[in-house]
């Protein structure tokens, strides 16, 4: 079952996991998710606010440096003739994300592309919103976002190389993107995995990478405001292998008081077996 994402307007920025599509008039559009989700309860996401969300999908997607530059120009394009030209958050699904040597990968052939439209546009990397890049199985590029008249802050983890000065070894062109994004009273973390400085941690075992993901976590959302790990409400786990599902156990028990979704989706990066994205709350409370 794809997993729904659902935007309506309300007061003020919220996100809810809900088991079905509400029955609410002033939904403004649902975008399934082209991705299978893991677990008992199929839930969908649900955006309200006074944020824009919108979406570019390309079916044509050979050619994913071009079809990246082209979603993105478009993007940028539209948020600024909309009067919200801040990106807060961006999800990019990559068809064969892993696929290709080298600089021939099609992750980083989408994150040449990506650049491009940045660059093109004149945005530095103070600009750069939170964003996850996952890999799917169907052949189309899927880009969903969240923008506003308003801009976000951006915050980096000092436990990391910030993804856009990441060295040459992993591309033409680094990554573009923050660790977290604060807007208002709430704070979205970005894709987060076992990763220090650049480098990957932990090949081949899930557990050690998810005590390392939330290691890196915690950090990035207290440098973006939020009290610790207790301050984060809702969690989406993407999962490499169908088998390690298990491991949302030990997250759940790790921070049980934030509601969960899991997905199984390649990672930007092949010895990566889990990824990590996280909505909480400035100035809550840890617990």
């Amino acid at each position: 079952m794809s997993h729904p994402m659902i935007s309506a307007p309300a007061a003020s920025l919220s996100v809810d996991y809900l088991p079905a599509i509400p029955d609410d008039p002033s939904a403004i559009g649902i975008a399934p998710l082209p991705m299978p989700q893991l677990g008992p309860q199929p839930l969908c996401e649900v955006w309200r606010g006074d944020a824009l969300f919108g979406s570019f999908v390309c079916d044509d997607d050979e050619d994913i440096e071009r079809a990246a530059r082209d979603a993105y120009t478009e993007i940028l394009q539209r948020t600024k003739r909309e009067g919200h030209p801040h990106l807060l958050r961006v999800w990019n699904h990559v068809r064969d994300i892993n696929a290709g040597e080298g600089d021939d990968e099609r992750y980083r052939r989408f994150c040449a592309g990506r650049h491009d439209a940045f660059a093109a546009a004149g945005w530095g990397k103070e600009r750069l919103p939170a964003a996850s890049a996952i890999g799917i199985r169907e052949p189309r590029l899927v880009v969903y976002y969240l923008a506003s008249a308003r801009p976000g802050q951006h915050f980096e983890n000092p436990r990391q190389v910030s993804a856009y000065d990441y060295p040459r070894q992993y591309g033409r062109c680094s990554p573009s993107f923050a660790r977290a994004t604060a807007f208002g009273g709430m704070v979205f973390i970005a894709g987060t995995s076992s990763i220090v400085g650049h480098e990957s941690l932990h090949p081949g075992d899930v557990h050690a990478q998810l005590r390392e993901t939330l290691r890196n976590i915690e950090l990035t959302a207290k440098h973006a405001g939020c009290s610790g790990l207790g301050a984060l409400t809702h969690l989406k786990l993407y999962l490499r292998n169908e088998g390690d599902l298990p491991i949302a156990d030990e997250l759940r028990a790790a921070m049980p008081h934030a509601a969960m979704l899991v997905l199984r989706a390649d990672i930007c990066r092949r010895e990566l077996l889990l990824e990590i994205e996280a909505v909480g709350s400035r100035g809550a409370t840890s617990s």
